[in-house]
């Protein structure tokens, strides 16, 4: 039996291949009445690109989990023995150490670290009576502190900083692949509806001009021979049935490209149920330039790089600087013929050591540092004019959308108020053609310009609709005007756990959809 899955409810977290074609029917539709939020659907789903965006932000992810490893403690272990010995020497001496330590980095900069070291000395002699041990163990604390150059929280994570900034920009590229998805499958599913509709509507006046040359050769009689109302009829259908071959191959071509952007598999004739949208746009032209100055993704990633670049700036500034470092150590000493006397004395605390000390280093010239310095700066300015060349090209668009559709929605009105007067005007032809007062020849032409104004007017539709698409595009809000929303903490994880298995089929990408709880029941199963 045939699953009609278009009609099951949207995912919370779309599932990639679950909702595909293989495998879910056991016999393809002849016709797929496809709605608009189906045809995204589909299209996200299948799209190769998205996938391969969902992989690259779990690596991001993975890069920033990796970033705070600094702060992993390092633990070492260490053993060693050896026997020193020298010919003719009736001595020979046996040395037996072990270390243990773990040291821990700070976000200031620097490192501490404690280490203990037990050993002991043996010196061996042919005589039993001369050999004699000596146990030796130290307990102690080391501290080291840059104060000028590497000093400070945010050179030493820089490393988590860039990455957590190069996951925000990884979502960001995702979510820009998503938008152009979206419009390029709202565009061209309006198109192919539209197409659709010429196509009827040659049809319609196929089957006009039919019945009028019909209602012509009813009239011919040895009397009124009516030659040229029949031909000027034969004509028009002749006309009619070009122009619906026309119309039905590109509804042929383009349905093609639609199926292959959507990634529907078969031959099933694709039947778009939803006409372009009529929503007007609440924003004003001033509220658009910002919410698209806010929202753009291509903005965003330029200031995540100018803001990795600024710290990087003053990074590379206090490189330029002198190293001076603080070092200190302490600790407890203990010396014994047995490891217990060892001990004894390291927890009575009598013999103890410490030591503090300055570290300077500067490079004549620092030629290096000072050149890092110089170009680091140069680049933080670049980002800066970028951002601002694309905050002046983006306001264009916008602006230009909003002219865009101010036109759009004009010629709108137009084609309706032409579609009314074509309307009447062939009902008109129409009786005066039955009283005799008017030619064959001018009921045509008035069905021409039906014709035109009704594809006219569906064109002007599709156009106002596409308009509106590209200022939600351009503004950085289609995905919510069409109800779907990224969550980053989802863009790359479930991706990236199913690419980490031995399959590397997606099971998923980080978009919410409403109505999924069919899609979410399939993914916990898993």
């Amino acid at each position: 039996m045939r699953r009609d899955w278009l009609k099951l409810p949207l995912p919370i977290i779309i599932l990639v291949q679950l909702l595909s074609i293989d495998g879910q029917c056991e016999s393809l539709p002849q016709e797929l009445n496809l709605s608009r939020t189906d045809a995204i659907k589909m299209a996200i789903t299948g799209n190769i690109e998205v996938h391969n965006e969902s992989l690259s932000s779990f690596m991001a992810e993975l890069d920033s989990i990796r970033s705070r490893s600094i702060y992993n403690p390092l633990l070492t272990l260490s053993a060693n023995s050896g026997i020193n010995a020298s010919p003719g020497e009736p001595f020979r001496t046996r040395n037996t150490q072990t270390t243990i330590g773990l040291s821990q980095n700070l976000p200031t900069g620097g490192s501490i670290s404690v280490t203990t070291q037990t050993g002991y000395a043996t010196a061996e002699s042919e005589d039993p009576e001369l050999t004699s041990r000596n146990w030796q163990t130290s307990l102690g604390l080391n501290l080291s502190q840059p104060l000028l150059r590497n000093a400070g929280r945010e050179t030493n994570e820089f490393s988590i900083f860039a990455a957590d900034s190069n996951l925000q920009d990884a979502v960001e590229r995702f979510r820009s692949i998503i938008i152009d998805t979206v419009h390029a499958v709202v565009t061209s599913y309006n198109r192919l509806y539209t197409l659709r509709r010429i196509l009827e509507t040659r049809k319609a006046a196929l089957a006009s001009a039919e019945m009028l040359l019909e209602g012509v050769r009813q009239k011919v009689t040895p009397e009124t021979p009516l030659a040229m109302e029949v031909a000027d009829a034969d004509f028009a259908v002749v006309q009619r049935r070009k122009e619906l071959v026309e119309a039905e191959r590109n509804v042929r071509d383009h349905e093609a490209g639609f199926r292959y952007l959507i990634g529907q598999e078969g031959k099933a004739t694709i039947i778009p149920v939803d006409p372009p949208s009529r929503e007007e746009p609440q924003e004003t032209e001033e509220q658009a330039v910002v919410a698209a100055l806010g929202l753009r993704p291509e903005l965003l990633q330029l200031q995540i790089s100018y803001n990795v670049a600024q710290v990087q700036e003053r990074i590379a500034r206090r490189q330029a600087w002198p190293e001076l470092s603080l070092t200190g150590s302490g600790g407890l000493n203990g010396t014994g013929e047995t490891m217990s006397k060892n001990w004894k004395e390291i927890i009575d605390g009598r013999r103890r050591f410490w030591t503090v000390g300055m570290q300077f280093s500067y490079p004549i010239g620092n030629t290096a540092a000072v050149n890092d310095y110089r170009r680091s700066k140069i680049r933080t300015e670049q980002l800066l004019n970028q951002i601002r060349s694309l905050s002046w090209r983006i306001r264009n668009e916008v602006e230009s959308d909003m002219r865009a559709l101010i036109s759009a929605r004009l010629q709108v009105r137009m084609a309706d108020m032409s579609l009314r007067i074509a309307e009447k005007r062939l009902e008109e032809y129409r009786r005066n053609n039955q009283a005799g007062t008017s030619t064959v020849q001018d009921v045509i032409d008035a069905q021409n310009d039906l014709t035109f104004a009704r594809n006219s007017q569906v064109d002007a539709v599709e156009t106002f609709a596409s308009a509106v698409s590209r200022l939600w595009r351009d503004m950085g809000t289609l995905l919510d005007h069409h109800g779907i929303k990224i969550d980053a903490e989802h863009v790359g994880k479930i991706a990236g756990k199913t690419a980490l298995k031995e399959e590397s089929k997606p099971e998923g990408l980080g978009l919410q959809l409403p109505d999924l709880e069919w899609a979410m029941e399939a993914f916990r199963a898993k």
